[in-house]
């Protein structure tokens, strides 16, 4: 989106009122809206590249939201996507920062908050490119991470980039690049686990007119868009076997076909990976293939996640209240209190989560210091949760030693799986798919827990 042109932006809800609401103040902030019933004409206007962003609804009829952004992203649509919903819960949101969305916002929500969102999200990029120097750490573990990236990002192998959604994964791909022989030639990224299976073929390696139903026209594949650029897959883990078979292809003779074509054409991208699971694991139970790892972990990055590195949470609220800050406002101090807070939340998602929650306090906060009070609620019950006591002494008094791993562990996986599969309605197959995992795992983990015998596969 050039500076000059005034962005367009949709929303897309089944809610006849709430689309008037939600329309009425991005243009009472001066911004150019459009309010959408249809799911199908949201993923068409994205196909024609008529939106610079889309704002949806997560529940909704016919598609969900989830289902509007695979839609989308299997159209070949980079726009950026902003999540509003009355039923956030903490599956849904780490499922959403999967699927690569823009931003994650809870309703209720305040006009000014929602209206600083969106602008935040359309300034997009403005800050220049990503370079190793711009992500922040003062943990060790990330310092030597980051010079190690600095070392590879001038060979030409290929990468793959481990750790938890939400650590920074493409922040550290996109550093790679631009730290590479390759700066000036694109950076394509595709997120495997947003666009549907039966399309990523398509959206990787191109297409030929009449290649399948829809395919009027030729269209050009990742691969191909990244010349003698860099092409990024996230959640390489999610590929199906058949385009892993396709996938291995390509690096073992260099070369690929658009479907439904017969030219032989040639990749000159170097691959940099990137995936929340442990292909180790995948591999050793038949879900990945083994000569494709290989081929993909010729040098492997793994990311600490946030709770692992506990000395940069406050060094990254600090920095992103700063960033979120209207201009020309002096920074509030984190009070004692809620520092304690902020550094012994979990933060299962990571760096992403705790960015959310720094730009919710730099628009709705007023004053010289933040306290607990100014949190999220549930970042100050999740602190709450993570600091109880879990062992009581002899004398009755509670003590706050820590329980025996194992116990913990149960504890944690009766709990996870429990509220997974409360957010799932039952159906344990999408409690499995939302919490990244193969179901026949979910399904033992499940059993385990004596969780199954009331759920729906």
């Amino acid at each position: 989106m050039s500076r000059d042109k005034t962005p367009r932006i949709a929303f897309l809800d089944d809610i006849p009122s709430l689309r008037e609401e939600m329309v009425a103040i991005l243009e009472g902030a001066g911004l150019a809206a459009t309010a959408l019933s249809d799911p199908y004409e949201a993923i068409a206007k994205a196909e024609r590249r008529e939106l610079d962003l889309l704002i949806t609804s997560l529940v909704m009829k016919p598609l969900g939201g989830f289902e509007v952004i695979r839609g989308v992203r299997g159209v070949g649509s980079d726009v950026p996507i902003i999540m509003l919903t009355s039923y956030g819960t903490e599956q849904s949101a780490i499922e959403a920062n999967r699927l690569g969305i823009a931003d994650y916002l809870t309703k209720p929500i305040a006009s000014r908050e929602l209206v600083a969102r969106v602008r935040r999200v359309l300034k997009g990029d403005a800050e220049g490119p990503v370079t190793l120097a711009k992500m922040i750490s003062s943990d060790s573990a990330m310092e030597a991470i980051f010079e190690k990236a600095r070392v590879v990002a001038s060979s030409e192998s290929r990468i793959l980039i481990l750790g938890e959604t939400g650590c920074g994964k493409q922040l550290l791909a996109h550093a790679i690049h631009e730290h590479s022989g390759r700066a000036k030639a694109p950076f394509v990224e595709v997120n495997c686990a947003a666009i549907p299976s039966g399309l990523l073929e398509s959206e990787l390696f191109g297409h030929e007119p009449g290649a399948f139903t829809g395919a009027t026209k030729r269209r050009i594949g990742r691969f191909e868009a990244a010349g003698h650029g860099t092409i990024f897959l996230d959640e390489i883990g999610e590929l199906s076997f058949d385009l892993q078979s396709k996938l291995l292809h390509v690096l073992e003779g260099g070369r690929f076909t658009r479907v439904g074509g017969n030219d032989d054409l040639k990749s000159q991208a170097r691959l940099v990976t990137a995936t929340n699971r442990d292909l180790h694991v995948e591999v050793e139970q038949g879900r990945f293939r083994a000569d494709l790892f290989y081929r993909l972990n010729v040098i492997s990055l793994t990311l600490p996640a946030l709770r692992e590195r506990p000395g940069d949470i406050m060094l990254l609220a600090e920095h992103f209240l700063k960033k979120f800050l209207p201009e020309g406002r002096r920074p509030p101090r984190f009070s004692n209190e809620a520092v304690q807070v902020l550094t012994t939340f979990p933060w299962p998602g990571n760096v992403r989560e705790l960015q959310n929650v720094a730009e919710q306090i730099a628009v709705l906060h007023v004053g010289t210091e933040i306290n607990v009070a100014d949190l999220p609620q549930r970042i100050v019950h999740g602190a709450d949760q993570a600091t109880s006591p879990t062992v009581a002494a002899p004398s009755g008094n509670r003590s706050f030693r820590l329980e025996p791993f194992r116990d913990a562990r149960d504890r944690f996986e009766r709990e996870y799986l429990t509220e997974s599969i409360t957010a799932a309605g039952g159906n344990l197959a999408e409690a499995a798919r939302r919490a990244g995992l193969d179901r026949a795992q979910f399904f033992r983990l499940a059993k385990k827990h004596g969780l199954s015998s009331n759920a729906r596969r």
